[in-house]
Formats: C-alpha cells, sequence, structure tokens
C-alpha cells in the first residue's frame, strides 16, 4: 500500500470515526433530554478511546515530516476531535442533570 492510499483510507476511517462520535453525542444529549439512561455506555467510550487514538497515531506518523499533512487529513482529525469534545460535554450535561434529579 502506497503513501496515497494510507492517507485516503485513514481519512475514510476518521470520517467514520466522526459520524460515529455525531451519532454517540445525539443519544447522549437524548438522554440529558429525557432524563433516562444512556444507552451503551461502555461502546460510546470505546469508541471515544479508538477514534482518539487513531488521531494520535495519525500525528505521530507525521509529526516531524518533511512532508506535511494533507488539508483533508488535517479536517478528518478536526472532525474527530471535535467530536469527541462534543461527546465529553454530553456527558457533563448528562452528569449534572443525574445529580440534579437523584432522589
Amino acid at each position: 500500500m502506497g503513501d496515497d492510499d494510507f492517507v485516503r483510507e485513514t481519512i475514510q476511517s476518521l470520517n467514520s470515526h466522526a459520524a460515529e462520535l455525531g451519532s454517540m453525542y445525539r443519544e447522549v444529549m437524548a438522554a440529558v433530554k429525557n432524563r433516562t439512561e444512556i444507552p451503551n455506555v461502555k461502546d460510546i467510550f470505546k469508541e471515544m478511546a479508538e477514534a482518539s487514538r487513531e488521531c494520535d497515531e495519525m500525528l505521530e506518523i507525521y509529526y516531524g515530516d518533511g512532508d506535511p499533512l494533507l488539508a483533508d487529513a488535517r479536517r478528518a482529525i478536526q472532525r474527530v476531535q471535535d467530536g469527541l469534545s462534543n461527546c465529553a460535554s454530553a456527558f457533563v450535561a448528562y452528569m449534572t442533570i443525574a445529580r440534579l434529579t437523584l432522589d
């Protein structure tokens, strides 16, 4: 597999993580709004960890490399980072609501 194929597959994988994180963010926010349990919490944290790890690996490969990271790859990493931030914020909102509604 050449460099172009590697980058293309990595961008596709990062975009997939970003889409999955977006879906999970909506699930957590629905639980916040409806004051219900978050479904598949372990899966959400696993996806967050995998997405973060893949971003780290991509940055490690290119850190200090003479070839700059392609704009598409930077945007894909940014989408994942945004998704991670959104999910973390949703969990904070969930924990806040859970504390307020505990009897």
